[in-house]
């Protein structure tokens, strides 16, 4: 395997983490016996990851929960779903485009391509909704009840490209109570936030729920191309949500949901021409994050609007329950940007300079037209020592691209119709009371149907693309109850992404299904008398055909690769300790070790001028389609897997008056990883520890006030790159500090 192997022996921040981990742990037991006598405990965790409300302990998996409380510390900067990234063990979230298309990694396992049609192997769900596009994954958050993290295959259950796992999102649902706030917020670069929510009993059978969010930026950074200043980072976001739930009395419900945002900007993602330096990692010394030197007559710009309708019906018969949940979800979108990120020159003295490029990029892509709609059926039923859930799934999704060249002005269209079925199943067997035994099995069909429709002034050639398959996904695992506090599980799991196409300028490849195996064990236990909780799973995998995406190289497109093999294997561990009723700490790790297996795979290299530091064996030396040289990527880690991550949280509340003053801090590293399927020394998402703060105090009529900060230690590192110009990047948000006033009711 390329690279340097990262242990916690020559690891100063994993000597850090667990140095502070065992003076925890060492108070926790000197805190025991008075803690216990005033009887403080931690609250109990429900999650939905089995599509049913269990406690985290009767789950047979890795599933991390976070509150929507804490959800809302970590977008206190008018931050996105990107906050998620690093917040529980294993999990990464990046963007190529800014606040929109996240990308999720769980174990190491992702795709890197940022395509409008790239196809994920980490599956998200919200509010019971498979959304199968990242650009419908653009949705700003608020008013969340919880955010679960499901590791590892997913096939059972939630189906097609859940190899890697799930993010599964819940909001807040209609009620009887009250249950109603108003937050606002204003902060650096003249960011505003807006929030409100609350429930309305319209009848004795109906509820509502309206919730709203509206956020802004003005932009603070200069493109000093043209001088004006104040250019780009400005963003303007709106979402909504309006929820009606009919309760017959306990036979029947319903649930119909509303729902929709928009955001438009002056940048979806702003890139740095020769950001790095040859021979080194990092931001290049002289880098200005307010700073942009962009020449495209085209400029830059983007928008984006969704509007989703969501009926959950639920029938609760004497023996059964059947449940049918359908979707429909709408967007149109477009990015634009001077993807080079300089100015252009064809002066030699000029290669490698911060702000200048080589030759222009400009371009832009978005959908045109998109639609998804879903629909699941499913029926559960219990007995005293059983529990069995089995239905039928149904997705369709239609788009069309639009991509763009304004440097070379041409614009090329693809039209991709996805069609899934899917028929599954899960049973649950109480063998004692203390044992259980968890099967689930789904059978799935996939088909895809992509057309390339070339445009006006375009070299490409009009081309299809049909791929179909079907495959069956498994799970078996098991929970076994040692005592009341301690329990052991184990898992075995089985799922696959269905085949994938792409075709951008002309560019057009498919990939056939992947199948992903893991094995898993780990235990889940209470402990210090209810006060304290360490959960610790580890687990391997191996996955088949994997689908990888070769990104650039010497051209602004995508390939798709099935690599014969990849291999990975790893731990996670999160502890909590409830100190005294004021005093919580949090603290999570993850190790995941990726390796591709397949000696005869190769990738193109970078083609930047000035070219990267190449570290991988050289096949043949300018012998890619645009001179790049072609690599052996055998061995290597898979991109945007870091070995080690690590999340820290305190929280310390102090009784004041009629209310508390607080202080919550969060802290979390990443190690350093590849952004390419290929190795350099320049190419890499470099190591960095982030963290937050907030201040304030919470009156007990519900009053909120609070200074809040992000990245408040102002580390800037290399969030992302282009490797077929410059040494170009994009990087991670600067600091943020401002005020939050929040009142609840």
């Amino acid at each position: 395997m390329c690279g340097t192997n990262t242990t916690t022996n020559n690891n100063p921040a994993s000597r850090l983490l667990l140095s502070a981990v065992g003076v925890v742990v060492a108070l926790a037991g000197l805190y025991a016996g008075p803690a216990t006598a005033q009887g403080i405990v931690l609250d109990e965790v429900i999650v939905t990851a089995q599509k049913r409300e269990q406690t985290l302990e009767d789950v047979p998996a890795s599933v991390s929960a976070i509150s929507g409380e804490t959800v809302r510390d970590l977008l206190g900067a008018a931050e996105n779903i990107r906050a998620l990234t690093n917040r529980v063990p294993s999990l990464n979230v990046e963007s190529s485009n800014g606040r929109t298309q996240p990308r999720f990694y769980l174990r190491g396992l992702g795709n890197i391509d940022f395509d409008n049609n790239a196809a994920q192997p980490v599956g998200m769900v919200f509010d019971d909704i498979f959304l199968e596009s990242n650009v419908l994954r653009s949705l700003p958050l608020f008013d969340i009840q919880r955010v679960e993290v499901l590791k590892g295959p997913q096939g059972s259950l939630f189906g097609r490209n859940t190899n890697a796992g799930l993010v599964k999102i819940d909001s807040v649902k209609p009620s009887d109570d009250r249950d109603a706030y108003v937050s606002l917020a204003y902060g650096d670069h003249d960011t505003v936030a807006f929030e409100a929510a609350t429930n309305v009993q319209a009848s004795e059978n109906v509820d509502m729920r309206g919730s709203v969010k509206y956020q802004r930026r003005s932009n603070w950074i200069d493109n000093i191309a043209n001088g004006s200043g104040n250019d780009y980072g400005e963003f303007d976001e709106l979402g909504y949500r309006l929820q009606f739930l009919y309760d017959a009395g306990g036979t029947f419900s319903g649930l119909l949901k509303l729902h929709g945002f928009h955001q438009e900007g002056t940048q979806p993602q702003v890139f740095y021409a020769n950001g790095l330096e040859v021979g080194s990692k990092g931001v290049r010394s002289g880098f200005d994050e307010t700073q942009a030197n962009h020449d495209s007559a085209a400029g830059a710009g983007m928008e984006l609007d969704h509007f989703g309708v969501m009926l959950n019906l639920e029938w609760d018969l004497e023996s059964f329950t059947i449940t049918s949940i359908t979707g429909v979800d709408e967007l149109e979108n477009f990015q634009f940007t001077d993807v080079d990120g300089g100015v252009s020159t064809f002066d030699d003295n000029d290669i490698g300079r911060l702000g200048f490029s080589t030759f222009p990029v400009a371009t832009g892509d978005g959908l045109d037209d998109h639609t998804q709609f879903t629909q699941e059926i499913r029926l559960s039923t219990e007995t005293e020592n059983m529990f069995f859930q089995g239905g039928i799934f149904v997705l369709n999704e239609d788009m069309i691209i639009r991509s763009q060249d304004f440097a070379n002005g041409f614009t090329d269209f693809v039209d991709q119709r996805t069609d899934s079925f899917a028929v599954f199943g899960q049973v649950e067997l109480m063998a004692t009371d203390s044992f259980s035994i968890v099967a689930g099995a789904r059978f799935t069909f996939d088909e895809k149907d992509l057309f390339v429709i070339p445009g006006p002034n375009s070299s490409a050639v009009a081309d299809s693309i049909n791929v179909q398959d079907d495959y069956l996904s498994w799970d078996l695992a098991f929970v076994f109850d040692i005592s009341e506090d301690w329990s052991l599980y184990g898992r075995l799991a089985n799922a696959s992404r269905g085949p994938v196409t792409i075709g951008r300028f002309g560019f057009v490849s498919s990939a056939e299904t992947e199948t992903s195996d893991s094995i898993e064990f780990g235990f889940k236990s209470t402990l210090f008398g209810g006060r304290g909780r360490w959960n610790l799973s580890a687990y391997s995998f191996n996955v088949d055909d994997q689908q990888l995406s070769a990104t650039g190289g010497g051209a602004n497109v995508n390939r798709l690769l099935n690599a014969d093999g990849v291999k990975g294997n790893g731990f996670e561990t999160d502890f909590e300790i409830l100190f005294t009723d004021n005093l919580l700490f949090i603290a999570n790790a993850s190790y995941n070790n990726t390796e591709i297996d397949d000696p005869d795979l190769n990738d193109l290299a970078c083609g930047s001028a000035p070219s990267c530091t190449k570290l991988d064996p050289i096949l043949v030396v300018g012998g890619g389609p645009f001179g790049e040289d072609v690599v052996a990527i055998d061995g290597n880690p898979l991109p945007r897997a870091p070995e080690w991550m690590y999340n820290l949280i305190l929280q310390w509340n102090l009784p004041v008056g009629e209310g508390d003053f607080y202080i919550h801090t969060d802290w979390n590293y990443r190690d350093d990883s590849n952004l390419f399927l290929h190795e350099s020394v320049e190419f890499v998402a470099d190591s960095r520890w982030l963290g937050g703060l907030r201040i304030g105090y919470r009156s007990d009529n519900g009053l909120d006030v609070a200074l809040v900060g992000r990245n408040i230690t102002d580390e800037i590192s290399v969030d992302g790159g282009i490797n077929f110009n410059n040494l170009t990047i994009f990087i991670n948000e600067p600091a943020f500090w401002g005020v939050e006033v929040r009142k609840d009711w």
